[in-house]
């Protein structure tokens, strides 16, 4: 009699539960399966997660406890996920000009407040309400604005429409 008969009649009618075991896996089958589930929980926790973890936005850069109002010429729009961009051409007291780039919410968040794609052009003249980025670069957090037909948009209350260049 074999050992493996002889393991099967020792084991009762149902025989052993070696006669159908691969030989190659050497009882890792059941791990490899353990494995598999634990990589897809863990792949799946992360793949949900990273999210939130990466594409959180920060104003860390900007000086969110101060405001500044800036008048200028639009340079252009650029109408975009996750950010809105408005490039600002701003005239100083001594006739310079200094380009600024203004930070806005992105399509999702403007569509409803009206803001679309055609909401300013370049050459229009446009007050705009801005957090100042920190180290007076000449960039900004968009808090409002009102255009020179005065249309307001966002926190524009107490702002002037833009005058004539």
């Amino acid at each position: 009699m074999s050992r493996a008969l002889s393991a099967s009649h020792a084991d009762g009618p149902e025989g052993s539960k070696w006669i159908n075991a691969d030989p190659r896996t050497h009882g890792r089958a059941s791990m490899t399966a353990r494995a598999r589930v634990i990589r897809f929980v863990l792949s799946t926790a992360l793949l949900l997660g990273a999210p939130h973890a990466f594409g959180h936005p920060s104003y860390a850069m900007y000086l969110m406890d101060q405001e500044m109002i800036l008048v200028g010429e639009v340079k252009s729009f650029d109408y975009t996920i996750p950010h809105s961009w408005l490039q600002l051409t701003i005239t100083g007291d001594e006739e310079t000009a200094q380009d600024w780039a203004i930070e806005m919410e992105g399509v999702p968040q403007l569509f409803p407040q009206g803001i679309r794609q055609d909401y300013v052009t370049p050459g229009d003249r446009i007050t705009v309400l801005v957090h100042p980025m920190r180290g007076n670069r000449p960039a900004g957090l968009w808090q409002g604005s009102i255009d020179s037909q005065g249309r307001a948009f966002g926190r524009a209350e107490g702002l002037d429409p833009p005058g004539p260049q």
